[in-house]
């Protein structure tokens, strides 16, 4: 009696196998590049309005006015809608929306890739004062990827100082279409 077992698998098998990773594959690769787009977009939108609500508690708890702008590096405001290449948060001082040497800076917050940030072309900053409100008009911030207005979301910040943010979607615009 031979009792030596063949090890191994036959080639039905393996096709077989190979079968079921590739249907795993295409359900689940659109899912996950889908999550990543996602989480790329609320980091973007978190990280923003985490900074706008520091730049106003800062403005109530110091008793001075704040800015929070577009701007690439720490020297000035960028003076642009576009958010994504980067924002600071400062006081100002002397009220003149630009960040002097004696002016404190508190955050500088770097690029977010593959998310387009703008904001209404009026407004290239946004300031707080020191009773926590944001004069001037409402502001809406939109954040945009490839995927998008379906997809986009958008932070709002209004005379009062609110800030609130909605996802799931914007009204397709030349920026974001």
């Amino acid at each position: 009696m031979n009792t030596r077992h063949r090890r191994g698998v036959t080639a039905f098998e393996l096709m077989v196998a190979m079968a079921i990773v590739a249907i795993l594959l295409s359900t689940g690769v659109p899912a996950v590049k889908n999550y990543t787009w996602n989480l790329r977009l609320r980091t973007a939108m978190d990280t923003l309005q985490t900074d706008l609500n520091l730049a106003r508690a800062q403005a109530i708890s110091h008793n001075t006015a704040m800015v929070i702008c577009p701007a690439e590096n720490v020297d000035d405001c960028a003076g642009t809608s576009r958010w994504q290449g980067g924002w600071m948060v400062f006081r100002d001082l002397n009220g003149d929306h630009h960040r002097q040497s004696g002016e404190a800076l508190v955050k500088h917050a770097g690029a977010s890739e593959f998310v387009d940030i703008r904001s209404s072309r009026s407004r290239s900053y946004l300031r707080f004062h020191p009773n926590g409100s944001a004069p001037g008009s409402n502001i809406s911030i939109v954040f945009c990827d490839g995927r998008g207005a379906r997809y986009a979301g958008k932070i709002l910040v209004s005379n009062s100082g609110r800030i609130r943010s909605e996802t799931g979607g914007i009204e397709a615009t030349l920026n974001c279409p």
